[in-house]
């Protein structure tokens, strides 16, 4: 082999020694023809190393760990459950035993406040504790799970919804940890992102929801001889405790007001001096949707609108022309965005805003569409609707369809601001909601209320006129989930003045009835 090789060389170096015959330059390559052939027989047969495999070696994976979870707070399960959908690597929900425990002792994780709730439609408004582990229509729920659809009960007395709650006095409250095994708790913890209570006072809003108000005929001359203050007496701290007060103003100031006459007619006016009653309530927004705001004239409800103003009160449902009248009245209050849009859809026609006359917001598709985009845009739409009056608690079959309408805009809670005669209630919701926490009960509940009452005017000729409600919106992270009444009567033609446990049982169990919802029978 190696002669055969020596051969080869001295043969490519002789060649490399010829004269280039074209002139002085580089020699020639031996031509191809000269060199040796070589045959599979001079390829060596010495032993060579093997090249480096290119095939990844197979990794068997190291098997993860992968703990189990016992829930022994039933009130935890929601969270529980979707904790383990975003942690399904490494959890899952024990069978039986866990290596995990959720439920009493052990490393503290979260403060629950816990309600006492039963169907909306029930009459009563409080248990006792002793009572209450008896009462098979009552349901123990976590605060931040709650719905429209349910009403809370006071127990002892006491409700996270009352503007002096204390957490420290209140007997519902449950203090959950979670034990185990030490790895899997530290694993736990580590991506366990709830919050330490699901109560906290800086998340919660609320608004004071009211029907008519006309400082007029009966009530102005109450007012005249009694104060003005006269008709908020009683009613006063429901409005000043919400963050956001409303009222439906159906009637424009006037500096040049005659004196009220008691018996007088439908044309109206409200002395500037009255004005004061408003900001005694502490009214954040008023809705100028009313049948009678341009019955002074055009002028004096534009000077209504700069008194609103003045004060910083937001207006909607009206306004200086077509376009002030489209546009919402907008709050942010500790994290809750919140939105009143309003519209009339009867007129007369006179009252309804053009391009160059103010007034009342009329009814149109523009309306649906705008409640849709503020819906998009993150807020809790409160629509209100300056209907059609009818005096019996039942909404008719058309007043029906047209708030549905709203609703399913995607309207929030949706209001019957004309209504001189207290009407019932009604909900629409989708429990599919992309806020639902597992199997909870959280929807996407659009709370209707036909028509509210008077909350100041002059009608004492029936007991339906002089009935009146006062909504009490609760928001929490940015959702509705309460809604308390406030029931008055009013006296005198001027004060709603609270109602005793007996009247007030008498207007609920008929709006109740006829609302046709299903009344619980443990009242």
């Amino acid at each position: 082999m190696r002669i055969v090789y020596t051969i080869f060389l001295l043969l490519l170096l002789a060649g490399c020694e010829r004269p280039n015959a074209g002139g002085a330059g580089m020699a020639p390559l031996l031509p191809t023809a000269v060199l040796p052939a070589i045959t599979p027989s001079l390829v060596s047969t010495e032993t060579v190393a093997s090249p480096i495999s290119t095939v990844a070696p197979t990794i068997t994976p190291t098997a993860v760990k992968k703990w189990t979870i016992r829930v022994d707070e039933p009130a935890m399960g929601a969270r529980v459950e979707r904790f383990i959908a975003q942690n399904g690597d490494r959890f899952s929900l024990a069978d039986g035993g866990g290596d995990i425990v959720i439920g009493e002792g052990g490393t503290p994780l979260m403060e629950l406040i816990l309600v006492a709730a039963v169907p909306f439609a029930t009459v009563r408004d409080g248990v006792t504790l002793a009572d209450l582990e008896a009462d098979s229509t009552i349901t123990l729920l976590p605060f931040d799970q709650l719905t429209p659809a349910l009403k809370v009960l006071r127990v002892d007395g006491q409700s996270p919804f009352a503007y002096d709650f204390d957490v420290e006095r209140y007997p519902l409250v449950k203090r959950v940890g979670v034990s185990g095994e030490e790895t899997a708790v530290t694993l736990f913890l580590s991506r366990w992102d709830a919050p330490p209570s699901n109560f906290d006072p800086h998340k919660i809003s609320t608004v004071a929801m009211s029907g008519v108000t006309a400082l007029v005929r009966a009530t102005a001359f109450a007012m005249e001889q009694r104060g003005i203050s006269y008709p908020a007496e009683d009613v006063a701290s429901v409005f000043q405790r919400a963050d956001i007060a409303h009222v439906s103003n159906e009637v424009a100031f006037a500096a040049d007001c005659p004196y009220p006459d008691p018996i007088g007619g439908t044309q109206f006016c409200s002395s500037d001096r009255y004005f004061s009653l408003l900001l005694e309530l502490g009214v954040d927004v008023v809705e100028v949707t009313g049948n009678h705001l341009n019955d002074w004239g055009a002028d004096e409800f534009l000077h209504t609108l700069d008194l609103y103003n003045t004060v910083g009160m937001e207006y909607f449902g009206g306004g200086r022309n077509v376009d002030d009248a489209s546009r919402a009245a907008l709050f942010e209050h500790n994290g809750n965005k919140i939105a009143f849009v309003g519209c009339n859809p009867v007129g007369p026609v006179y009252v309804w805003a053009t391009m160059f006359n103010g007034g009342a917001r009329q009814c149109d598709d523009g309306i649906y569409e705008q409640i849709g985009q503020l819906k998009a845009d993150g807020y809790q739409v409160i629509a209100t609707v300056q209907y059609h009056e009818f005096y019996h608690y039942a909404a008719t079959p058309q007043q029906k369809i047209d708030f549905a309408r709203f609703a399913e805009a995607g309207a929030t809670a949706v209001s019957g601001s004309q209504a001189h005669h207290a009407q019932g209630f009604a909900f629409m919701g989708d429990s599919t909601a992309d806020n639902a926490i597992a199997d909870s009960p959280i929807a996407d509940d659009t709370f209707i209320h036909y028509g509210l009452g008077n909350l100041f005017f002059d009608q004492m000729d029936m007991l339906g006129t002089r009935q009146t409600f006062v909504d009490i919106y609760t928001f929490y992270d940015n959702r509705l989930i309460n809604v308390e009444l406030w029931t008055g009567l009013i006296e005198n033609y001027a004060k709603p003045v609270l109602m005793t446990e007996a009247e007030r049982a008498e207007v609920l169990t008929a709006v109740f009835d006829a609302s046709g919802l299903v009344m619980n029978n443990e009242q």
